[in-house]
């Protein structure tokens, strides 16, 4: 097994990120107000989004400081978001700097103000133009760049005035209502036609369920009932500030609880890392008496007092066989805590023996030999880059996915490792325990001809205890749990490198994180997702695509050649992969069949033989063959071999249209203007990020449930 070098989780960056939208300048000064008034309202907007953002600043900066065991050891920065239009979007970039936030523009098309602005840290132009016949864009684009700005911050900062008659139609009630679906915290500077002055309206988290949820999706929206989920509070009240500690506890730091010192659930699993067995307890109290005697000078750990050794024992037990099911902030805080180490002598022993013996059924000596030495290629992170595919430089400056991707995915590699190693040696011990069962019964050698076989009995304990020890202590330390977490984000990372250059994200990063419930009579807010959570901080702290060129802004549209070559390179890279991996499933589910069924074969002809001549020895051909075949046939069944297999051929089958699919785009798209060969890329990465994402979709499920058991 090749070694692993230990290296700490990487630490999440302290990003807080803030999209500011809301009306044009003409729908801010309503028509009929005076000059003066016009003036007033103006000044009394810029001071209160001023005063907003400031505050909104101070609170993510001190729910930084407050986690500073989770996110690196850097400054917290704050990023604003924005588009260039005049009015709110305006006001918004001029504001960013005076309150100490880095400015994006995330623009439908690129403004000379926007460009000519010194302030202007970055930003994406998408440049997106109008259909044939049309001056302006479409309402689907606007919301395009809307969902897109939503999903790279936090939290939305909306100027609206309220005035939707029969229904919801500007553009800032529809982005508001985008947000609450996403249940991204929001708050509103309502300033309706007949104010000088903005009204704030502060989200109220517990009243976004999923029936008014549901209810705005089927029945449709309106302001009055889009208000219904806010509370007007001043910026300066108290409760004010409690309701921004909540929402930056939720966005920023859900993990709290776990790390209070109080925590049950940490409690309980320190008392559980406490208990010992009968015979280290034993030891324990004869390390700590020698100690005390002065004859062990390196200090010995007290031992549990009799009694509450045989009640946590009890305890053991029944955490062993029923573990608990971990809050998703204690899921969160391991996760961020859990760190790459190398395998142990006894994990590498146990894995080549596992590829030995598996090639041996397989009757492939060949392969056999080799993985007693030869330790598995591991391909890790391939960067973005358009270099060796086309002559054009590359136009995608290099996310910092990399840390993160092979972080996960070599987590997943140990606890995959693990997993299935301890399914192997579980079902082959249960194989071999009837092995001795048998030999005991017909006093095989070495056992004495009469009397008690000792040593098959003996050897038959050994092997049930090794059974019953490793599925409990599979089951408590959750290496499937693990696997499943890891490679989930992985996943999704990888995902996220395909679609990156044309901004086409995996619905994971916009997808919901937490929901209100009840508990015990009281309304909580709690995270739904741990994996989501930490992927959706990954890319907020990523940001908008950047040039590699050093040029303020990225131009969607002017690198479409060269992110065609690059996404096609990544579809390759995937079909060649579910291609060997259904080969490789295959060619294992066969032999491993055929290995069974011959086992059965063999038994069917003992038990004809058994008819008409009387031998002891046949009983290992009754009892042991069928045993051994049972345990492959457990061993398959618990990979689901038969269903990832035929998965990885669909999936390859699917990736090879998409791959027509491209060549078809690259020659048919010559007399398309640039943002419709933008749009045309963009719906075909959507598909093939559709169809790697169903497939990893249905890999969960048909694993989320594979715990270790007890084979039958």
């Amino acid at each position: 097994m090749k070694e692993l070098h230990k290296a700490q989780a990487p630490a999440l960056l302290p990003v807080f990120s803030v999209l500011v939208a809301g009306h044009r300048q003409q729908r801010l000064e309503p028509e009929g107000m005076a000059p003066e008034q016009a003036v007033a309202r103006q000044v009394a907007l810029h001071e209160k989004m001023q005063q907003l953002l400031i505050q909104l600043r101070e609170s993510a900066e001190q729910a930084f400081s407050a986690a500073a065991g989770i996110y690196a050891d850097t400054q917290p920065r704050s990023r604003l978001i924005t588009g260039s239009a005049t009015g709110t979007d305006a006001l918004a970039a001029g504001l960013a700097r005076p309150c100490r936030y880095e400015l994006d523009y995330l623009l439908p098309r690129a403004s000379q103000e926007a460009v000519d602005s010194p302030e202007a840290a970055r930003g994406v132009a998408m440049q997106m133009q109008p259909a044939e016949g049309e001056e302006d864009l479409r309402e689907s684009e606007y919301r395009l760049r809307d969902r897109l700005g939503l999903s790279f911050s936090d939290l939305l900062v909306a100027v609206w005035d309220g005035e939707e008659p029969g229904g919801l139609q500007s553009g800032t009630s529809l982005m508001i209502r985008e947000a609450l679906l996403r249940r991204t915290p929001v708050c509103i500077l309502y300033l309706p036609t007949d104010r000088l002055e903005p009204r704030l309206f502060w989200l109220d988290m517990q009243r976004l369920t999923d029936a008014w949820i549901t209810e705005i999706q089927v029945l449709g929206c309106n302001a009055d009932l889009l208000l219904q989920v806010f509370d007007e509070l001043p910026l300066e009240a108290p409760v004010t500030h409690q309701r921004l500690h909540q929402w930056m506890e939720v966005l920023l730091a859900p993990f709290q609880s776990a790390l209070q010192e109080n925590n049950p659930e940490v409690a309980l699993l320190k008392r559980i890392e406490r208990q010992r067995s009968v015979t280290r307890y034993f030891l324990q109290w004869v390390f700590w008496w020698c100690y005390l005697q002065g004859w062990r000078k390196q200090v010995a750990e007290r031992p549990l007092p009799v009694m509450e050794w045989i009640k946590g024992s009890w305890l053991w037990l029944n955490i062993m066989l029923n573990p608990p099911q971990k809050s998703q902030p204690l899921r969160l805080v391991e996760m961020l805590h859990t760190e790459v180490r190398r395998y142990t002598r006894q994990e590498r022993a146990i894995n080549r023996a596992h590829g030995f013996f598996s090639s041996l059924a397989k009757l492939d000596l060949g392969s056999a030999i080799k993985s007693l030495f030869q330790p598995p290629c591991n391909q890790g992170y391939q960067g973005i880059s358009s270099e060796g595919l086309t002559d054009a430089p590359n136009p995608i400056k290099e996310p910092d996915l990399e840390e993160v991707f092979n972080w996960s995915d070599t987590q997943a590699r140990v606890f995959s490792t693990r997993y299935r190693d301890d399914i192997w040696l579980i079902y082959y011990a249960a194989a071999f325990a009837v092995f001795c069962a048998v030999a005991g019964a017909i006093h095989l050698w070495p056992a004495p001809s009469s009397g008690v076989p000792f040593i098959w009995v003996l050897l038959e304990f050994i092997l049930l205890h090794f059974i019953v020890r490793r599925v409990l202590q599979s089951r408590f330390r959750n290496f499937h749990g693990h696997w499943m977490s890891f490679r989930f984000i992985a996943e999704q990372v990888r995902y996220l490198r395909l679609g990156y250059p044309l901004m086409v994200l995996p619905s994971s990063y916009s997808t919901p994180v937490w929901e209100p419930v009840v508990d015990r009579g009281r309304r909580e807010i709690q995270l739904k997702s741990a994996e989501a959570w930490i992927l959706q901080r990954v890319l907020v702290a990523e940001g908008l695509p950047r040039s590699a060129s050093g040029q303020p802004f990225y131009t969607l549209t002017a690198h479409n050649t060269e992110i065609l070559q690059y996404v096609r390179a990544v579809l390759e890279e995937h079909r060649h992969y579910y291609h060997n991996s259904y080969h490789h499933l295959h060619h294992e589910h066969t032999y491993l069949h055929r290995l069974a069924f011959g086992l059965f074969t063999l038994t069917f002809v003992a038990v004809t033989v058994h008819f008409f001549f009387t031998l002891p020895a046949i009983l290992i051909f009754t009892g042991f063959f069928p045993a051994w075949g049972a345990a492959i046939h457990g061993i398959l069944s618990q990979n689901e071999v038969v269903r990832v297999s035929s998965m990885a051929a669909q999936v390859w089958r699917e990736l090879t249209t998409l791959k027509e699919a491209f060549e078809l785009h690259e020659h048919l798209s010559a007399r398309a203007s640039n943002w419709q060969r933008t749009q045309q890329l963009r719906e075909l990465v959507e598909a093939a990020t559709k169809i790697l994402s169903n497939e990893n979709h249905y890999w969960r499920s048909l694993f989320q449930h594979n715990q270790q058991n007890l084979p039958a």
